[in-house]
């Protein structure tokens, strides 16, 4: 299936969340790809969207933040139909202490984005000096840069990726304020998949909001005893009677029965899209 792809785009750089699941995806399938990465999801959304030969893995679901908006609604909006999910994957969050220095004690300095400090607060407070001195930086990757330019008392906030490619000392690990909390990734490109029989399907139905309308929707899919593991609905074009509800169910889309449910699901709907049907790696 990725045989037919050159470039794989990622979510950031130095270590990245999005950095982490590209090389599983790469030891699953055994690939390499020339990788490009870009600072935002749209950015990485748009740059597939253009060009048929590159695939893209963003970040669609938290555990405890839930799905990532910004993702599907760019997914659904690109301008080549075909843009599809053609694999899942699931990364444990493992935000850590990276260094020069082997000893976590002497540390006494902490390089960070924001993000990265709102999302380990309580270990900063209770584990690190009182007297820390901060430095802002705008993503992972520029602190692990920033980094060279301080002395051996300074520290970041990285992956064990940032540590691989920096060559740092993990000092800590799992300081995450939210403990098993994990990052759903999904692998988008113009292509096709075949049916695996563990596959998840992904859609986006668009429905005029009225009263029983999702409950109607939902109906066909007890008719098909078909397992609706995701349902998430959100406005459109700022008008709070044009719903767009997305969709995560078992099945393939060619799967008789899938294909089956899209048809009976028609008059529910002013519009449908299939944005993928895909099996985890």
């Amino acid at each position: 299936m990725f045989r037919d792809f050159n470039e794989v785009v990622c979510l950031g750089m130095g270590g990245s969340y999005s950095e982490m699941a590209k090389d599983k995806l790469f030891k699953t399938y055994d690939l390499y790809l020339y990788q490009r990465s870009l600072n935002s999801i749209k950015e990485c959304i748009d740059y597939v969207d253009e060009r048929a030969n590159a695939i893209a893995i963003l970040p669609v679901e938290t555990s405890y933040k839930g799905i990532i908006r910004e993702t599907i609604d760019n997914l659904i909006q690109t301008k080549n139909q075909n843009i599809q999910i053609l694999a899942e994957t699931i990364i444990p969050v493992n935000d850590c202490i990276l260094s020069k220095t082997t000893e976590f004690y002497s540390v006494s300095g902490l390089i960070a984005n924001p993000n990265a400090l709102s999302k380990c607060k309580t270990f900063i407070k209770e584990e690190m000096p009182r007297q820390l001195n901060v430095v802002i930086a705008e993503n992972m990757d520029e602190s692990a840069r920033m980094l060279q330019n301080y002395n051996l008392t300074y520290s970041v906030i990285g992956t064990p990726k940032t540590a691989e490619i920096y060559n740092l000392n993990i000092l800590k690990e799992h300081i995450e304020d939210f403990k098993d909390n994990n990052k759903r990734f999904i692998v988008i490109g113009d292509g096709t998949t075949n049916s695996t029989g563990h596959d998840k399907t992904s859609i986006v139905l668009f429905l005029d909001d009225k009263q029983g309308a999702l409950l109607d929707i939902v109906q066909v899919f007890v008719k098909y005893h078909i397992n609706i593991t995701q349902i998430n609905s959100k406005m459109m074009n700022n008008n709070a009677s044009e719903q767009a509800v997305f969709i995560d169910f078992d099945g393939h889309r060619d799967d008789e029965k899938i294909k089956s449910l899209m048809h009976d699901l028609e008059p529910y709907n002013r519009g449908s899209r299939i944005i993928g049907s895909y099996s985890t790696f």
